[in-house]
């Protein structure tokens, strides 16, 4: 897991400046013991124009902190050193301070680390006394300085001690004293339900509730979680006919919700500057996700090759950090259409569409809804068709024409029950429509001879779509 320490690029180009300023300051003002300039001291900002130090000026302006800094009665800051700065990115694995700025999360925290280094008051070394005095920091949060006959040390919140390895560099508001450790306050970061809460993710609270994972998310010691929105959820229930989220449960089952919910949070801290294309996930679902990274552009693709986007990243929580994603990710294994009409028993249909051979272009489909009718309903075709078997039909009405029969019972793009509304009509594969009614819970189709019959059991999900089994058997224009 990251440490949850982070400091602030420009605050830290502001500190090195002034590490390059303490060295300029020591070798050219006449001090005496108590750093009292015989001279007029400089304000940070000219001291670093005078010194070259464009860096610093840089990283004051872009901070906003000119006003602030030259215009306090009196600071006393401790400034690390570059030393500082390396070992720190080298212990938390991050390339740059960008990436340091990222984790932090957000300005408020990094204003928190820049006022840890900061105490409103003037103390030069001669000023401490002996042994350990806390000293009230810009942020609000103490520091523990301890002077001693070895020098004195700076402690902060975490327990790190450092030395003062340059001390009473003067400057016109105050003094400066380099430190060879960068000073980690106490940052407040949101919990995973927090975050969502604030990025508006409603639904997915609510089904991390139904599947009581709230606890074993917030006491999780590092998780990256990919966060649907609401939009995707309401997307989800649409695929699936239900119109929320104890629809859905009752629908896939309380386990299956809780393991799609686990395929959406991996168990260790993954911010965006962590990712690489081709990386795999494994999440707590057990199943694996692929990470595609194309410039700034970051999406995830499920085991089923189906691909969602990053929409927010890099959303830091008190345990890892959120990335919120457009679609509900799926671990559900879907069959294929031919794999859902076998276990439905539809063994006349299979039949029909391999004696057509249509099975590679219903599989190899990217959408697809399919009306599929029952082994009855063919049986009541074929005799009215005066015939005893498909091959028998085949032969009376010829392999274009049964074809088009079953061309006519798929849709090329998925209509789950809840897309389907009274009087929708449909254009098939066939290129005739077929035309949708519903009443209450009920739902019909009827071909363009005036033949209509029930939908008696929807929505099956397949790997490319959904399939609705219907009691009779479609004709188009014959």
């Amino acid at each position: 897991m990251k440490n949850r320490m982070l400091v602030n690029s420009k605050f830290l180009r502001l500190l090195f400046g002034l590490t390059l300023f303490a060295m300029v300051a020591t070798s050219c003002d006449d001090d005496d013991d108590n750093g009292n300039s015989n001279v007029t001291n400089p304000t940070l900002t000219q001291a670093a124009t005078d010194a070259g130090l464009t860096t610093l000026n840089e990283a004051v302006t872009a901070a906003g902190l000119v006003s602030d800094l030259e215009s306090a009665a009196e600071i006393t800051v401790f400034a690390p050193n570059n030393t500082a700065f390396s070992n720190l990115l080298s212990a938390l694995n991050v390339d740059n301070l960008d990436q340091l700025v990222t984790e932090i999360g957000g300005i408020e925290n990094l204003e928190v680390v820049l006022g840890y280094h900061v105490v409103p008051a003037v103390a030069f070394a001669n000023d401490l006394a002996d042994g350990e005095q806390e000293l009230t920091t810009l942020s609000g949060q103490s520091l523990t300085v301890t002077k001693s006959a070895a020098g004195v040390s700076v402690t902060d919140a975490a327990g790190n001690t450092f030395d003062v390895v340059t001390a009473d560099v003067a400057i016109d508001n105050g003094v400066v004293h380099v430190i060879d450790g960068v000073l980690l306050p106490t940052l407040t970061l949101p919990t995973v339900v927090q975050a969502a809460t604030d990025a508006g993710l409603s639904t997915l609270l609510d089904a991390v509730t139904a599947a009581d994972l709230g606890d074993a998310l917030t006491g999780a010691e590092a998780i990256t979680v990919f966060g649907p929105t609401n939009d995707s959820f309401a997307q989800l229930l649409a695929e699936y006919g239900v119109s929320d989220l104890n629809g859905l449960i009752d629908r896939l089952g309380a386990a299956t919700v809780s393991a799609v919910l686990q395929y959406h949070v991996v168990p260790s801290v993954a911010f965006s500057h962590d990712l690489s294309d081709g990386m795999m996930l494994e999440t707590l679902q057990g199943e694996m996700l692929t990470v595609n990274v194309d410039g700034a552009n970051v999406s995830l693709t499920d085991q089923d090759g189906l691909t969602y986007n990053v929409t927010a990243a890099d959303v830091a929580i008190v345990n890892g950090v959120v990335h919120v994603i457009d679609g509900v990710v799926l671990p559900i294994d879907r069959p294929t259409v031919v794999t859902a009409a076998t276990d439905a028993g539809l063994t006349t249909l299979l039949d029909a569409v391999t004696a057509a051979a249509l099975g590679d272009a219903l599989l190899g489909a990217d959408a697809i809804t399919v009306f599929a009718p029952t082994n009855d309903a063919f049986a009541d075709l074929l005799a009215a068709q005066s015939v005893t078997t498909l091959e028998e039909l085949i032969d009376k009405l010829g392999a274009e024409a049964v074809t088009d029969v079953l061309e006519f019972h798929v849709v090329p793009a998925v209509a789950y029950s809840g897309d389907l509304t009274d009087g929708a009509m449909f254009e098939t594969l066939d290129g005739e429509m077929l035309t949708v009614n519903v009443s209450g819970t009920d739902v019909t189709v009827t071909d363009v001879n005036g033949n209509t019959f029930n939908v008696t059991t929807a929505d099956v999900t397949i790997e490319n779509g959904v399939v609705h089994v219907i009691d009779g058997v479609l004709l188009p224009t014959l």
